[in-house]
């Protein structure tokens, strides 16, 4: 049997794969119009629910406290809202990916063979979200796809785990975590633009195509066309609640 403490003093790396499910969701809606009566659903939105993969290199300085710098990929699912109304329908597709950095403090129990640990940190993500726009009109197709990004998010993490000793250097990582984090794009796009499956977008101007998003806008404000078109910017929750999975090598 094993009797090496899992976090005993020293360097470390661990891999790991994981999922996160919606925390501190947003709203969209679906919207039903028929006559006069139009009838509007809630969908909930999160751009934190999603897969997540990442690496971390991490270093205890007693068998009880350490410290850990992660990195992370999050591929958020999709979130699909729908207009139906006489004449056709839109459907509105929301996605988004984000790079995060998470540097946290480790405090181990020391245990052997099973050892339980929990981390705290900061998560600083830099992301982008895409929206995809896809309008039906008495026949027509109208396709826009757009991306927001820009700026930097700021959050809290924390986790839970265990650790299953497999050899010497090699440990099994079991863990369930909790992201609470915010994100606000400073500047949009349009990457794609259709009609009838004929390209609208090297027709657009600038003002078009472009948004720039601001802490403060004037209604009165006016852009020429070789400018970007400017809105107050909006924060979209990307927080979750997740479980990884991943390996543990001791340096």
């Amino acid at each position: 049997m094993l009797t090496t403490p899992l976090f005993a003093q020293g360097s470390y790396v661990t891999v790991n794969l994981g999922y996160g499910f919606r925390a501190g969701a947003g709203s969209t809606y679906n919207y039903t119009s028929s006559g006069s009566n139009t009838t509007r659903e809630h969908v909930a939105l999160s751009f934190g629910q999603g897969l997540a993969f990442g690496a971390a290199f991490g270093h205890m300085f007693t068998n009880n406290v350490g410290a850990e710098l992660g990195l992370s990929y999050l591929l958020g699912g999709k979130t699909e809202s729908t207009d139906t109304y006489a004449s056709g329908s839109d459907v509105t597709t929301l996605s988004a990916k984000m790079l995060r950095i998470n540097p946290s403090v480790v405090i181990s129990a020391g245990a052997e063979s099973i050892n339980p640990y929990a981390k705290f940190g900061l998560i600083i993500g830099k992301g982008s979200i895409k929206t995809e726009y896809n309008e039906i009109d008495r026949g027509d197709v109208f396709f826009t796809k757009i991306k927001y990004n820009g700026g930097i998010a700021f959050g809290f993490s924390s986790a839970i785990g265990l650790m299953f000793s497999l050899s010497e250097k090699l440990a099994l990582i079991t863990e369930v975590n909790m992201i609470n984090l915010s994100y606000a794009p400073t500047k949009g796009e349009v990457t794609e633009a259709t009609y009838n499956g004929a390209d609208q977008l090297s027709s657009m101007t600038t003002n078009d195509k472009e948004i720039k998003f601001v802490d403060s806008h004037s209604s009165s404000f006016s852009s020429s066309s070789s400018q970007p078109d400017e809105s107050v910017k909006s924060k979209y929750p990307f927080g979750s609640v997740g479980i990884n999975v991943g390996i543990k090598i001791s340096l």
